[in-house]
């Protein structure tokens, strides 16, 4: 996937505007589109009095307001139920990680870019049938998305496996590229549930992949990394419960978190205490050790586990 341009801060004066005028505003100021779920009142009233404001802590209230997360990804942000946003990024990651595992026809097909709209009332089944088709995909799964009908939706270019998997996402599923096959000049998928992840209010950046590669690659076996090694930095803004915000940046690793809850009792730390963090292309080592290093913690990576916990007596 390209990485975007930073976004940029917002001043703005909104009273009583509609979220889904909202979201329409920011898709303008932002250059990619900002998607408000199905299940999310587009007609809650939004006030906002803004000068200069960083673009993410305007994400952060809209998403409060309407009673949701959010989840900025290379090509799409998210606003969506509850504190499910990090079910996105991990199933973005993922996603990122088994396209570009494909055979070069099939990395071409869900990499192909085209513009998406539809009129007020179409049935999400029928778009999806009819987006797979046209493609020369058989997609298993779809009678289990329930018969609804969505906003009208204009959306810009969009890579092929984003467009599935932003209208899946809205039914908490996506498309399951790893399990791909092709057959006689069919590709074969399935609709799957997004990936289980800590829910928290999460809101993040993707940075530093390149277009067709996985978002975060596969981290090294063990140990710290020199500052040099030049692997993909990280831009990251978050409001979220320390062991939330762990259990996701393990997973977008593709590693296991092991935290020392029972050190972290010993010293008076919660694990559940809320991390504020705002860094701006930091490299693997430089994040961990913000999100740490104020709670008085240690990390380290053996294997494929990271582990965190008080440093040693």
């Amino acid at each position: 996937m390209a990485r975007r341009a930073g976004l940029p801060a917002i001043t703005a004066t909104w009273s009583g505007l509609p979220a889904r005028m909202v979201c329409r505003r920011l898709t303008e100021l932002a250059g990619r589109p900002v998607i408000l779920d199905r299940r999310l009142d587009p007609e809650t009233p939004i006030t906002l009095d803004m000068r200069d404001t960083p673009f993410t802590a305007v994400l952060e209230t809209l998403a409060m307001s309407v009673g949701g997360s959010g989840a900025v990804l290379p090509e799409s942000i998210r606003i969506v139920p509850g504190r499910s946003a990090a079910s996105l990024v991990l199933a973005d990651t993922e996603r990122a990680r088994a396209v570009a595992a494909l055979p070069a026809p099939a990395r071409r097909l869900a990499a192909g870019r085209a513009a998406w709209s539809w009129e007020e009332g179409a049935r999400p089944r029928d778009l999806i049938a009819a987006v797979a088709d046209g493609a020369g995909i058989d997609l298993a799964g779809l009678d289990a998305i329930p018969h609804d009908h969505l906003a009208a939706t204009e959306l810009p270019p969009l890579p092929l496996a984003e467009r599935l998997d932003l209208v899946l996402g809205q039914f908490d599923r996506r498309i399951d590229w790893a399990s791909g096959r092709t057959e006689a000049g069919t590709v074969h998928l399935r609709i799957v549930p997004l990936p289980a992840a800590a829910a928290g209010d999460v809101v993040v950046v993707q940075g530093g992949a390149a277009r067709g590669g996985p978002a975060i690659p596969p981290p090294p076996r063990a140990g710290r990394r020199p500052k040099s090694a030049g692997l993909p930095t990280w831009t990251l803004e978050v409001a979220a419960p320390l062991d939330e915000l762990l259990t996701t940046v393990a997973a977008r690793l593709d590693l296991d978190l092991a935290l020392d809850r029972e050190g972290l009792r010993k010293h008076g730390i919660s694990a559940g205490e809320i991390v504020r963090l705002s860094v701006k292309d930091v490299d693997r080592d430089g994040l961990l050790d913000r999100i740490v290093e104020p709670v008085g913690l240690r990390w380290a990576i053996e294997g494929r586990t990271l582990r965190v916990g008080p440093p040693s007596e």
